[in-house]
């Protein structure tokens, strides 16, 4: 027997289900595990999981699952979501995009309960059911997936929402939808920021990654590797491309202040330093201050941020997102506080 298994999310590893699943399936049988986006990846390598599950960027779950289909006789979709009704929601968006494609079982194993999508699973998955005192939550009928529209259930009123990592407003109801009407984002349920949706560009929203509250639930424990190298990358948004830009790179220089969040927590895992270029407007959707040694923060006065990391992708890496970098970290932060001149307000390491 060979399981396919889509681990969804850094909640699930941290909490520690994905290893039993991981551990009770290879009992059982042959295992191959996956997962894509950067929280999942950093909550992998804290857990010291690395060596058992094989990372594919930002690939969407609903590709892996038909990767997954192709060469195993049954596919898990591990998920911890935040209530029932949102880990629902979250299958049947995914499902609803392959569903037609699948040949072999699939089944969900969420927090707390379980789908089976397309049945009949296996005895060595209804063991580990068993022995994880899962529910059974019944299936729900799958939507045809369109590129026009999205609702997220289970938003939390005064959470942020969020699009492929950027901040694009608070929710003002339990249900937001999203709509793509002449290539311009529509919102119900949402308080926009406008300064975030400006910078997307978004084509089909069922390609789209759109999340609500921050961008890790759960903790675990941080790395302390060291990096080497004579690149330096910038990051002015997608800031959660950061994990998989960055190995083997001297620094990075992040622009933006939940971008400099999110970007310092996870090159931390890799040991790399990072310059950001913030102003105190942070969303707070990450709450993880984890930073490599010699990071900085150089604190501007409000609404200047952008216009620093437009000069310093300029000046220092001559237009391009990265860059061969000779000196040292600390004479590149020398030079991006020269180039802030008298908008820079205070530096915190």
């Amino acid at each position: 027997m060979r399981y396919g298994v889509v681990i969804h999310g850094p909640e699930v590893i941290d909490s520690g289900i994905a290893a039993k699943v991981l551990d009770e399936l290879s009992a059982a049988g042959e295992v191959e595990a996956t997962i894509g986006g950067a929280m999942g990846v950093a909550a992998l390598i804290d857990a010291g999981l690395e060596g058992r599950v094989s990372v594919k960027g930002r690939q969407l779950v609903s590709d892996a699952l038909v990767e997954m289909d192709r060469r195993c006789d049954e596919v898990v979709l591990l998920n911890a979501s935040k209530t029932p009704a949102s880990g629902q929601a979250f299958g049947r968006m995914v499902v609803s995009r392959v569903i037609n494609r699948l040949k072999v079982p699939l089944v969900q194993i969420d927090d707390g309960f379980y789908i089976s999508w397309k049945p009949t699973v296996s005895a060595g998955t209804v063991a580990l059911i068993r022995s994880m005192g899962l529910r059974e939550a019944p299936r729900s009928i799958v939507p045809e997936p369109s590129p026009h529209r999205r609702t997220i259930s289970g938003v939390e009123i005064g959470e942020n929402v969020w699009i492929d990592g950027i901040v694009i407003g608070k929710a003002i109801d339990e249900v937001v939808e999203v709509q793509l009407v002449k290539g311009e984002l529509a919102f119900t349920g949402l308080e926009p920021k406008e300064h975030g949706i400006a910078k997307l560009n978004i084509q089909d929203l069922s390609r789209a990654i759109i999340r609500s509250g921050s961008v890790r639930r759960t903790t675990g424990g941080g790395g302390s590797a060291t990096s080497a190298g004579d690149r330096i990358i910038l990051i002015d948004h997608r800031a959660e491309d950061a994990l998989f830009r960055g190995r083997d790179i001297k620094a990075a220089v992040a622009v933006g202040d939940d971008t400099t969040c999110i970007a310092t927590s996870l090159l931390s895992r890799l040991g790399v330093p990072v310059i950001g270029i913030v102003d105190g407007d942070e969303d707070g959707i990450c709450m993880d201050r984890q930073a490599a040694e010699g990071s900085i923060r150089l604190v501007l006065h409000p609404g200047n941020d952008d216009q620093l990391g437009a000069l310093v992708r300029e000046k220092v890496f001559r237009g391009q997102d990265e860059i061969e970098y000779m000196g040292t970290v600390g004479e590149l932060t020398t030079r991006i506080r020269y180039l802030a001149g008298d908008k820079l307000r205070a530096a915190y390491r």
